[in-house]
């Protein structure tokens, strides 16, 4: 006897002809049935068109899992192309393959996610578009439905952050791509901050990060340390890394395009105006699949954009992450 369903939700013609895309307008939410739990969702695909170049950007993923909304972000972030253009990605959890074929930015391919979603009584799932054109979207949602869940249920959640950095007032300045090693930091007040969450218990599953460094901008940005600061605990945190590029699992800079099953980079992209190896736009993961990051009261997961916090760079990073409120 079964004891769980697999059910699906398509954007299928149920007229039994071939236009099976949703056509979203601008400012308009398509909301799909919701989902009556106990459940996880197992598989998302998605494709999309518009004639917007920023649609990727423009079209927000919104759901909301037993009445909390746990993720509002942009498609671009999510499936770890946050600069716009579609690429290639092979992690475990976001895969994202691009038709060669179709050549115009901000290109065409298929978005799966592979991260499990549960969920104890529903989940309402919602595509919004933010844009000024219209955009249609298809999908499968692939989820199981279950006599019961084991407790605690830590729903998924994905948050998105941005930030213009700038050296502390007061600091020495640093010259465009240099450091000064002797520099202390002496917290993480002034870091670049991926999540603050607090009245919490869960894990911390990955980042991505989303760089556009110009040339002439003061300090070096891969030089700044990750620190993961666990329900509250004093300085020096437990999780206290070594580099920007050491926490996404590489060394010496990012200097190619490559994509693992728990790091890698998606986009690295340089104009005729770059003087320097860390200028360019650049977005890089790092996945907690095989060590993710517990927390029991509050995760506050930061790094040091350039070491002492030194560079002035734009910042833009997704979260992903399990947790319930307590």
């Amino acid at each position: 006897m079964l004891n769980h369903l697999h059910k699906k939700k398509r954007s299928w013609d149920r007229t039994g002809a071939n236009r099976d895309a949703e056509r979203i307008e601008p400012g308009d939410t398509h909301a799909l049935p919701n989902l009556n739990g106990p459940g996880i969702i197992r598989h998302i695909w998605m494709t999309l068109n518009g004639t917007e170049p920023d649609f990727y950007r423009n079209m927000y993923m919104v759901f909301n899992f037993d009445g909390e909304e746990t993720i509002n972000v942009p498609l671009a972030d999510f499936f770890l192309f946050g600069h716009g253009n579609l690429v290639d990605v092979d992690s475990i959890p976001i895969q994202v393959s691009r038709q060669p074929h179709l050549q115009n930015p901000p290109y065409r391919g298929g978005l799966n996610c592979l991260f499990p979603m549960p969920f104890e009584n529903n989940a309402s799932l919602a595509f919004k578009n933010t844009g000024s054109e219209p955009c249609t979207v298809y999908y499968y949602v692939d989820w199981e439905q279950l006599p019961s869940l084991d407790a605690p249920v830590l729903p998924f959640h994905a948050t998105v952050n941005e930030e213009q950095t700038q050296p502390p007032e007061g600091q020495k300045v640093i010259e465009h791509g240099q450091f000064d090693s002797t520099l202390p930091n002496p917290d993480w007040k002034e870091n670049y901050v991926f999540l603050n969450v607090d009245g919490y218990e869960g894990h911390y599953v990955g980042t991505g990060l989303n760089i556009d460094c110009k040339p002439g901008w003061k300090g070096k940005w891969w030089e700044g340390d990750d620190m993961f600061i666990i329900d509250g605990e004093p300085w020096p945190p437990r999780l206290h890394g070594t580099g920007t590029e050491d926490y996404f699992n590489l060394a010496w800079g990012f200097r190619k395009v490559e994509s693992r099953p728990e790091h890698g980079i998606t986009v690295l992209e340089k104009g005729p105006e770059v003087t320097d190896q860390i200028d360019g736009k650049f977005t890089v993961y790092r996945l907690h699949i095989n060590d993710p990051i517990p927390f029991e009261r509050s995760l506050l997961a930061t790094i040091e954009h350039g070491h002492a916090n030194d560079c002035e760079t734009l910042y833009r990073s997704i979260a992903y992450w399990y947790g319930r409120r307590i």
